[in-house]
């Protein structure tokens, strides 16, 4: 089951770097419920593969990551009312 974490990881690494891609080639906004489901997904990928090999400040960088992007899609809903 390790081997399997570590690929879903890398998965995550891989949506981390595209979202922050489409966001510095333009294709993507800061504001865009896209980029930060992305992130949030990707994200959520990495964090399933520190279960498996513990870092607790990489698990807490994870853990804000998936705040912060939380945060976001609240703050585009509450503006789209």
């Amino acid at each position: 089951m390790e081997i399997i974490a570590q690929i879903i990881g890398m998965f995550g690494v891989v949506g981390v770097l595209a979202a922050y891609w489409f966001l510095a080639s333009g294709k993507f906004t800061n504001n865009d419920p896209r980029y930060l489901w992305l992130n949030i997904v990707a994200t959520l990928a990495i964090l399933f593969s520190l279960f498996y090999q513990w870092n607790l400040p990489s698990v807490v960088a994870q853990i804000l990551w998936i705040l912060v992007s939380i945060i976001g899609l609240i703050r585009i809903r509450r503006r789209a009312r």
